[in-house]
């Protein structure tokens, strides 16, 4: 029978997963960073910079490493912006979650132990929270808490950890059923773009956009201080090189492999077959790259995976199953939309069970900025000039919809981007609210209906270095400003020569953090 991973959240009194989990890390951190199984190998497999880590009193300076910290091998083998994001992540905490339980049972503890989530499900405030358990740097025993780190310096770096519905709102990954897309195509799928094995490549699907990065960042932050290298004032959680050292770490990426599981259930309508969201059987996923996700066992050893081989978690390889993986926030999207866009409510329930998925997505450009932006710590106003033939077409295609025939067989009405591109900073601990079309000197938190997403900054330092495996170029953004767009179109605001932009800080910028948005296009996208 697989064991059950659990809902932080939902643990009932007495229960002890989480006393275990602190049981196991204290074990696994008296452990040599030269084992493979220890707590600190096992945080560098996802990251680590040998010099932060010893001045953050992590590393001490005389130790020999046995992987070179400063190359992709063993350690730091995370996979960022590729379509291994997700399986590469699942294959590592089943690694940790083996060795962990090992140690669990050789203390006494339960054979069944599995590793628990962190479900902060936007329709749920009070899961917004951050677990009680991982606050307090004492135990009431007045020993230290293993599940505590100092360095959570929160959303306004003063060590408060606050997440709001729209920090980590998921209900754009429920209309796309797409898992990956090609290097070519807008980032728009779930789980990344196509790749070769990369620790940090340049193609994010939008459940690694979202929630992934904002919750790294809002639990990590950065404090205020004056080390020119602004790494050294962030979080744990805020970087890849020391992510892994924070015990939630693992409860976050729980999380996200539930959303995986998750988003495999999701259907848009009745009538959508029951793997209409799926993944994908192309073998240059499935089974490659070959021998490039080395893990470790709990004796010590290493192995290689794929991700043809972590697809089942109740497979005998994994044996885990989650508490829940009921999608949260999920409505019939398309069927709500049509009746906004003057579909009658029986014929927009009709016409959605009929409407197909094409194969192949057709996009266009809507419009794009003229220069590069400098985010800074103060709202930043910049626009997009639209194409009026573009423009045009998208609301003569909305318009269009409200007169087709219930039964038709027709595409879904289009998508709409907007698209950051080239985001680069020297800081990964930033966040920004992104709105559109703002009312003129209107507060933007009163205006949720203009709120585009967020913009974060996880992974920006790395991917804006020259010699990264970015090149310099950035961070990409992928933002779905549909509703945004179907409501200008509907008050006659879509014939604009251009849409306003404002990017609103969530976190402390510094005048060093250099945070620019090299371009702002938006695009819209058919199937």
């Amino acid at each position: 029978m697989a064991r059950v991973r659990k809902d932080v959240w939902q643990l009932p009194a007495g229960d002890k997963t989480l006393f275990w989990y602190g049981e196991a890390i204290r074990e696994l951190q008296t452990r040599s960073i030269t084992d493979v199984t220890s707590w600190w190998s096992l945080a560098a497999m996802h990251g680590i910079d040998r010099q932060l880590w010893i001045d953050l009193g992590y590393l001490k300076a005389n130790v020999a490493l046995p992987f070179d910290p400063d190359a992709v091998g063993f350690w730091n083998q995370c996979q960022h912006g590729s379509w291994y994001f997700l399986p590469w992540h699942r294959a590592y905490l089943a690694a940790f979650e083996a060795i962990l339980l090992d140690v669990i049972v050789k203390k006494g503890g339960p054979d069944d132990w599995a590793l628990p989530y962190w479900n902060y499900d936007p329709t749920q405030p009070n899961t917004l929270k951050f677990p009680t358990a991982f606050a307090p740097e004492l135990l009431d025993d007045g020993s230290r808490n293993p599940l505590w780190v100092k360095e959570r310096y929160g959303r306004r770096g003063n060590g408060v950890i606050s997440i709001r519905p729209a920090d980590v709102a998921v209900s754009a990954l429920w209309q796309e059923p797409e898992f990956f897309n090609e290097p070519q195509d807008l980032q728009t799928s779930f789980g990344g773009t196509r790749t070769a094995f990369s620790h940090g490549g340049g193609g994010t699907g939008l459940l690694e956009q979202q929630p992934h990065g904002p919750v790294h960042v809002l639990v990590g932050g950065t404090k205020e201080g004056t080390n020119p290298d602004i790494s050294k004032n962030n979080g744990l959680m805020a970087m890849f090189e020391t992510a892994g050292i924070d015990p939630i770490f693992w409860l976050h990426h729980s999380n996200i492999d539930r959303l995986w599981e998750s988003w495999l259930t999701v259907r848009r309508h009745p009538s959508d077959p029951a793997d209409a969201y799926k993944n994908p059987t192309d073998p240059d996923w499935l089974n490659e790259p070959a021998g490039q996700f080395v893990m470790p066992a709990p004796d010590g050893t290493t192995f290689t995976t794929t991700a043809a081989k972590v697809l089942n978690t109740k497979a005998p390889e994994l044996n885990y199953e989650y508490q829940d993986i009921s999608v949260p926030g999920q409505q019939q999207v398309l069927a709500a939309r049509l009746g906004r866009l003057g579909v009658a409510a029986t014929d927009a329930h009709n016409l959605a069970g009929a409407m197909t998925m094409a194969a192949q997505k057709s996009t266009e450009l809507v419009g794009q900025s003229s220069a590069a932006i400098r985010l800074a710590a103060s709202p930043t106003d910049a626009q997009v000039q639209l194409d009026a033939a573009a423009t045009n077409k998208l609301s003569a295609k909305l318009t269009s919809m409200k007169s087709l025939a219930p039964t038709a067989a027709a595409a879904p009405p289009d998508r709409v981007y907007l698209v950051l591109e080239n985001v680069t900073s020297t800081t990964d601990a930033g966040m920004f609210d992104v709105y559109v079309n703002l009312p003129k000197d209107a507060n933007p938190a009163q205006h949720p209906e203009n709120h585009a997403g967020v913009l974060s900054l996880f992974g920006a330092r790395a991917a804006s270095q020259a010699g990264g495996p970015h090149a310099g170029d950035g961070l990409t953004q992928t933002l779905d400003i549909t509703d945004i767009v179907d409501a200008m179109h509907l008050s006659g605001q879509l014939g604009a020569q251009a849409v306003d932009i404002k990017f609103v800080p969530q976190t402390p910028i510094s005048a060093s953090s250099k945070i620019d948005v090299g371009r702002v296009r938006v695009y819209r996208q058919s199937r």
